[in-house]
């Protein structure tokens, strides 16, 4: 998997200019220019001078669509910052949930492919996915189905709203939103900079997993910048706790994204993004399964983004803020069968594209003693999926809905958020060839309306309860509706007359934010919620006389707390992550059965302590999965409770080179994950054993 050009050069050019900031750490003040503009960092937009900010105090765009400081928001919401993202050194998409309650990410070592779990609900558009606001849609045959492929190192941040309170997100989305950003010029951009390069060289010794990672950044003036990221990453098979090599887990990937940001008067901007990655070298079927018939396919997939947005908020016209969205996002497969050795040479594709478009504004006034935000909008998009295997579902899928929501907010005691839904659908696909029926062109729509209310109280400074009450709709998705033939014992058989799934979701929630807690200067913030969901006609695969099919099986109760809190005391921190959810179905066919996707219950905690002028942050996180019971093809079987242990360091040597230490799993633990649920047999994923890592970023600008 080494050896191209692409990536000794990156190399080559990352060691040359690693030196270079480590002996020469003035370079870029040495080359600033007298009148280079100066780029506001957004991310202290909202900070006072001096003031410690944590990661809850940071803005971000909220549930209702608005800019808000975590801890404000009244929903259950969490953000994963970039200095998270490299403190934990991540390598897929699933690492970067470590520490974010009720989420779990199900990776696979065979496939670069993540699927996440909000509450004990994912795949099929459960939980929406979404890049710079591109949504992104991918399935395939068997395990698998539902996931999606993100390079950690191109992002910016990641927001996870969850339950269905996100009514202007779009449709579909009863578990919940998880929103990746890639990074901006004005955020890579130091004060005073025009212009930035910086290199990161990774190493991992569990796989022998190497990185290469090159940032630019250039701003022509104020008002016009572009930023620009590629990545190559590889890896071998890695190893699991008993030192045992964990097959066809190596993958080559390289990835990367462009971004212009166009500011053509006040209040306007313009921006236009491409991400391209293209995963190779990867062997996929299940891996660490001891079976010896299970297939396997030499795989490559490439995933292209493409995203426009523009927005408008005048200075001086309160009652408009304007954003508008269009994208278009596409992955596709090639495999190569390569064992058993009697299919050998049989190939197969999967092609799933999304495009889509959506516009809002809010407007705000005051009134009856009242301040009030009304946001309204709309959005469209049309899922399409091709394969040249039967019981992939395809066909086309066009959803479309409008909101309406009104926030009021009364002195400084009372919230009050009101909102409505409305969501249609359209799925298009072939009816199953009989023996006197032949296949047939089918058209399945409906829509709905679904509301939210919620009320905010603030009885004493610094603290808040909130009560929720939200409705969300997710229509069957085409591999529900049309998947038919297939393997694994059992004929897939569509169905036509599939219901849409209703969520109805209660939640109550406390937020606290104290300053001055035990010490001058010490931070204390904590979001906790409680939740109770019901979701009517939930949709599962059920088998019966040779035939499987997806069906309305009953009502499932998804029931939790989440607890994320974080305490800063000026030379250190505490963080806090927990969440307990229980899912079982009310009624219907598998009536007090557990759902098998049900996420664990999850504890994380962070010890850490900074040194040096906050320039050194080490410390030492605790994870904790809870035990699981799975229903697989050979049997039930337990997984026991996992404790895990890492450590990690990251110091700024100086303004322009920065070192990452950590290692994983310190104590080797050997286990499976069993929420990744991939295999056909009792060997599900075998995780990594023991990790080090250490990663050197030099950066360069003026």
């Amino acid at each position: 998997m080494a050896g191209s050009p692409l990536p000794r050069n990156l190399l080559a050019a990352g060691s040359a200019l690693t030196v270079l900031c480590l002996f020469n750490p003035g370079l870029a003040r040495a080359q600033q220019a007298a009148d280079a503009p100066v780029l506001k960092k957004q991310e202290q937009q909202d900070a006072k001078a001096g003031e410690k900010v944590t990661v809850l105090d940071t803005i971000t765009i909220s549930a209702t669509m608005q800019s808000l400081a975590l801890i404000d928001s009244m929903s259950g919401t969490s953000l994963v910052k970039r200095d998270e993202i490299d403190r934990v050194q991540a390598t897929s998409a699933a690492d970067l949930f470590r520490n974010v309650p009720g989420v779990a990410a199900s990776p696979n070592g065979d496939d670069p492919a993540t699927s996440i779990n909000i509450r004990g609900l994912q795949q099929y558009g459960r939980v929406a996915v979404t890049l710079d606001g591109a949504r992104q849609d991918y399935w395939r045959v068997g395990h698998g189905s539902g996931s999606f492929y993100i390079e950690p190192e191109l992002l910016k941040q990641v927001t996870v709203i969850r339950g269905p309170v996100s009514n202007a997100y779009g449709s579909g989305a009863i578990g919940g939103v998880v929103s990746f950003e890639t990074k901006d010029a004005r955020d890579f951009l130091r004060d005073g900079e025009t212009w930035a390069l910086s290199q990161r060289l990774r190493y991992e010794s569990n796989g022998e997993g190497k990185l290469s990672s090159t940032t630019g950044a250039y701003a022509f003036n104020e008002n016009i910048d572009v930023i620009g990221n590629i990545v190559w990453r590889d890896s071998d098979e890695y190893k699991d706790g008993n030192g045992d090599t964990v097959r066809w887990t190596g993958e080559d990937v390289v990835s990367g994204f462009g971004k212009i940001t166009m500011r053509p008067a006040d209040g306007h901007e313009i921006k236009l993004g491409m991400t391209a990655q293209d995963y190779s070298d990867f062997i996929t079927g299940s891996s660490g399964s001891s079976s010896a018939t299970l297939s396997r396919y030499d795989a490559r997939t490439k995933v292209y983004t493409y995203s426009g947005s523009y927005t408008y908020k005048p200075d001086d016209n309160e009652l408009v803020d304007f954003t508008a969205n269009a994208y278009h996002a596409s992955t596709k497969a090639d495999q190569f069968q390569t064992w058993p050795e009697a299919s050998y040479g049989n190939s197969r594709y999967y092609d799933v594209a999304t495009s889509g478009v959506n516009a809002r504004n809010s407007s705000r006034f005051e009134a009856l003693n009242m301040q009030h935000t009304l946001t309204y909008g709309f959005d469209y998009y049309d899922l399409e999926g091709s394969s040249d295997t039967d019981n992939f579902g395809q066909g086309s899928q066009r959803a479309y809905g409008g909101f309406m929501q009104w926030e009021g907010k009364y002195e400084q005691w009372l919230d009050l958020i009101a909102a409505l839904r409305y969501d249609g659908y359209q799925l298009d696909g072939r009816s199953k060839a009989t023996p006197t029926t032949p296949s047939q062109d089918v058209s399945l729509d409906g829509d709905r309306w679904s509301p939210r209310v919620t009320v905010g109280v603030t009885p004493l400074e610094g603290l808040q309860v909130y009560g929720t009450y939200a409705e969300g709709y997710r229509v069957p998705h085409m591999q529900d509706v049309f998947r038919q033939n297939g393997a694994h014992g059992s004929g897939y058989e569509p169905n036509l007359l599939l219901r849409p799934e209703v969520a109805r979701t209660w939640e109550a929630g406390v937020n606290l934010q104290y300053n001055d807690v035990l010490t001058g200067g010490d931070l204390l913030r904590l979001k906790a919620n409680l939740f109770h969901s019901d979701v009517d006609d939930y949709i599962n695969t059920v088998s019966s006389g040779g035939i499987t099919r997806s069906e309305n099986v009953g009502t499932a109760r998804l029931r939790g707390v989440e607890v994320e809190g974080i305490y800063d005391y000026g030379f250190g921190f505490i963080n806090l992550a927990a969440s307990f959810t229980d899912a079982t179905m009310r009624d219907g066919v598998y009536a007090g059965e557990t759902l098998s996707n049900t996420p664990l219950d999850n504890v994380s905690a962070t010890l850490g302590f900074r040194a040096f002028e906050d320039r050194l942050t080490y410390g030492i996180q605790y994870q904790s999965i809870g035990e699981v019971t799975r229903v697989l093809s050979t049997g039930t079987k337990v997984y026991p409770r996992v404790d895990l242990i890492n450590v990690f360091a990251n110091w700024d040597i100086n303004d322009n080179l920065k070192l990452d230490l950590g290692v994983d799993n310190v104590f080797d633990q050997a286990y499976t994950d069993p929420q990744s649920g991939w295999s056909t047999t009792s060997d599900i994923e075998q995780a990594k054993g023991r990790t080090f890592k250490v990663a050197l970023t030099g950066r360069i600008g003026g």
